[in-house]
């Protein structure tokens, strides 16, 4: 047996490091992902053939099981509690036993069991999940030389991950979060569910909740490989989900998809879910799938009124047909794209459509991403070039590299190469998508007209007769009309703005007179002194995109929201103002009214955060109760 957290002198800083490593996975990987890689993997590298994967997920005790028929998980525990790298220059999705090392350190209970050619264990650990606890309350984490012998082997060669998350285990409450907010932000009344209900019809899914999780997995785990290999194809993915109670265990709106159901069966093949897919679910009329070239500039795409075009890129040559604008010019950086980008491109698909179809039809609506051999990142390009910014929303673009991912199989490894990614889809958006998007959708409009006239009417009312504003803000430019009426009315006299701005990557700049300032940085204002200022209907919608790294904690200087929310990512978590380190280090640097902070605990930086809803009880007297109130709920 090894002891891993023998010497003594180790244990804390293995611990630390765990505690780092599991930060950096994403709850859906950490849920099912992490083992669910594994298992795809295996399955490539097993002999050729169809293969099948189970997956059975009992949320009444939390657990999880998947088993896969590939050649079984060697006898090899360190590769279980310490990863390992057996897949370098493999192109698959991960390393040994990183994944399977998170999940189990967040499990309450982890049984693997395996059949190789060589013969079959199974090994059982406990209460993992208690491993950052003082020295006196760990379990014991004894690493054996080898898995002791299955007594009760399985019938085929292949590998079993069983595990159960606590009660009150934040994956869970993380999952079920990330999957409502991305998939279903305004609740059962989001156009998502419409395709839901058509996946039923069609008789793909037996509820709307099955077609959720599957959507959900293909979209934003590594069920959704951009790129499906061809060992992957003929392999099938049932999945088993059992729950007695859902509303009283997922909450009302996932609880309520599950449709009086209480177990249900499902296959969920391998592929990234694209609007191809989706709207193969709905019924007619449908919009018609176009493969039409965009042309130089984006000028060959003709205008439809319910329809969606799909292309896709891979050769150089390809590649620069997105570069070229209408008067056949290239980019100046194309002998960089050339030489250091395009031969690890392995292709590029974009689709167009309007915004109403993007967020009917794919969860979260059209996306940007960069995926590495078929693994999705949470890299997301800043689209700053182009001068119709309105038609950002109006394309889903994939770029997947041959490239290797970082430890969290989040993020690329090699940094360059990202610029290079960025750099290039915002030349393709400013030489040709922008154009195509617009004359292919028209006029933009997010919103069909009885959407927007029943969005406004049905929103809960702000109960605040002395502001002219009527109802509870919607979306960030309601907090910001919301900051600048109470600013007209004298209430941020600290405050002197200098731009607000669409097409920059953050809202505003301001000069801000801190507490421990005096009132000369107002009154001979200097550029060092404008300040950085996001505004959010819900503070912790911020944290998703900084995992996306669309922005930048230590960029941001102030944040100011209508309502705290809960933040998107376990990386951030919201403190007292009075419990920061801003207060402890530097309290004559905290801006007027902000009361929280919303921490990055890898990097230790703190944005200070100003929220409305407070300042509103602050200023005025209290308002009569509400008739009927209403969440408002995040654009």
């Amino acid at each position: 047996m090894y002891d891993l957290l023998s010497p003594q002198s180790l244990s804390e800083n293995y611990v630390r490091q765990l505690r780092q490593t599991i930060d950096a996975y994403l709850p859906q990987h950490v849920f099912v992902g992490e083992v669910l890689q594994n298992a795809l993997d295996a399955v490539r590298e097993a002999p050729s053939g169809k293969h099948k994967i189970d997956i059975c997920i009992d949320f009444d005790s939390s657990e999880v099981s998947i088993r896969d028929d590939a050649q079984g998980f060697p006898n090899d525990p360190r590769l279980l509690f310490l990863g390992g790298g057996r897949k370098d220059g493999k192109k698959l999705a991960g390393q040994v036993g990183v994944g399977l090392k998170v999940v189990l350190f967040s499990s309450e209970t982890f049984t693997i069991r395996s059949k190789t050619t060589d013969g079959s264990f199974r090994f059982t650990v406990d209460n993992a999940c208690d491993f950052d606890k003082g020295p006196g309350e760990r379990p014991d984490f004894a690493m054996p030389r080898a898995f002791e012998q299955d007594p009760n082997p399985l019938e085929s060669l292949g590998t079993e991950v069983r595990y159960r998350f606590r009660r009150d285990s934040k994956v869970l409450q993380n999952y079920f979060q990330e999957v409502q907010e991305e998939a279903l932000p305004r609740g059962l009344r989001s156009d998502f569910t419409q395709t839901l209900a058509n996946a039923v019809l069609s008789g793909k899914f037996p509820t709307r909740f099955a077609a959720l999780l599957a959507c959900d997995l293909k979209r934003f785990s590594y069920l959704g490989m951009t790129g499906v290999p061809d060992q992957l194809k003929d392999t099938a993915v049932t999945i088993t989900v059992r729950c007695e109670n859902p509303a009283a265990t997922l909450g009302e709106v996932l609880g309520g998809l599950f449709d009086d159901e209480s177990e249900f069966t499902f296959q969920a093949p391998v592929g990234y879910l694209e609007m191809t897919e989706s709207t193969s679910w709905a019924r007619p009329p449908k919009p018609a799938l176009y493969g039409q070239n965009l042309g130089a500039g984006g000028g060959d795409l003709p205008k439809v009124q319910n329809g969606f075009n799909v292309t896709e890129y891979r050769s150089a040559d390809d590649l620069e047909l997105l570069l070229t604008n209408a008067r056949g010019k290239l980019p100046e950086e194309i002998e960089s794209f050339r030489r250091n980008l395009f031969p690890k491109i392995n292709f590029v698909r974009l689709t167009v459509a309007r915004i109403p179809h993007f967020e009917r039809y794919l969860p979260g609506g059209s996306q940007r991403v960069f995926s590495a051999n078929g693994v999705v990142t949470r890299h997301s390009p800043d689209l700053t070039k182009g001068r119709n910014q309105q038609y950002v929303r109006c394309f889903d673009m994939v770029v997947d590299v041959d490239a290797e991912l970082n430890y969290g199989k989040t993020h690329l490894k090699n940094m360059r190469l990202v610029g290079l990614l960025k750099s290039f889809i915002n030349e393709a958006y400013r030489s040709t998508i922008q154009n195509a998007a617009s004359r292919f959708v028209g006029k933009t409009d997010p919103f069909e007209e009885e959407e927007r006239s029943g969005s406004f009417w049905s929103r809960a009312d702000l109960l605040r007769p002395e502001l002219s504003i009527r109802k509870v803000p919607w979306d960030e430019n309601d907090v910001i009309a919301l900051f600048f009426e109470l600013t007209g009315m004298g209430k941020f006299p600290e405050f002197h703005w200098y731009g607000l701005s669409q097409r920059d990557r953050y809202d505003a700049r301001a000069i801000i007179r801190r507490v421990g300032q005096s009132a000369d940085v107002l009154d001979n204002p200097v550029e060092a002194a404008l300040r950085v200022v996001e505004f959010k209907i819900r503070a912790g919608s911020i944290t998703q995109d900084f995992d996306r790294e669309d922005k930048v904690p230590r960029d941001i200087h102030l944040l100011v929201a209508y309502e705290e929310g809960e933040s998107r990512s376990p990386q951030f978590q919201f403190l007292d103002i009075d419990d920061s380190d801003t207060a402890l280090r530097a309290p004559d640097r905290i801006f007027p009214h902000v009361t929280r902070v919303l921490k990055d605990t890898q990097t230790g930086y703190e944005v200070q955060v100003l929220l409305l809803r407070d300042c509103l009880e602050k200023f005025f007297s209290p308002p009569p109760p509400p008739a009927a109130p209403e969440d408002a709920v995040d654009d």
